[in-house]
């Protein structure tokens, strides 16, 4: 069984924190007014413990506790993927994006990230996800074509891969 972390009923309120970061407004500065990003925090075993909900208001980076109403994408952590981000106090968008990726490939169960793609490529453009992938700079694009993503064409099918 997955140890429990000190803050595992807390993830909300440190990820609010998290994401007021000026690193992380600089990532989001692309998306939209409304985009919505779920949370989940839940066990290796998918008993899902918390769930919060990223969106941007008035260009702004807002957490808020609950589902979201309709997320373009869900992202599924276990608390010691969570906890590792949240531990991480790096100002480069690029170093922030690779230590998530090397998360959703990770085969520790205790150490993921699951993404789930509710949304057609037509609405992730509109709403500024792709922009979101260029402010990773090149750290984040060279570890993306060393796994085989280097274009828009290979994003827009391993999207159709992920999509839930």
């Amino acid at each position: 069984m997955e140890s429990s972390s000190p803050l595992s009923k807390t993830f909300t309120t440190n990820f609010s924190r998290y994401f007021e970061r000026a690193v992380a407004e600089r990532a989001a500065q692309s998306l939209a007014d409304g985009a919505e990003i779920e949370f989940r925090i839940a066990q290796s075993d998918g008993k899902v413990t918390e769930t919060f909900t990223f969106t941007r208001k008035d260009r702004k980076n807002v957490v808020q506790a609950g589902s979201a109403d309709e997320p373009q994408v869900i992202f599924t952590l276990t608390p010691n993927a969570a906890q590792e981000l949240l531990d991480d106090d790096s100002e480069e968008i690029g170093h922030i994006g690779v230590k998530i990726l090397k998360l959703i490939v990770s085969a520790d169960a205790h150490r993921r990230i699951a993404i789930k793609i509710k949304a057609g490529f037509f609405t992730l453009f509109t709403k500024g996800y792709f922009g979101v992938i260029s402010t990773g700079g090149s750290a984040f694009s060279s570890f993306l074509t060393s796994k085989g993503l280097d274009g828009m064409g290979a994003i827009q099918s391993l999207l159709k891969k992920i999509k839930g």
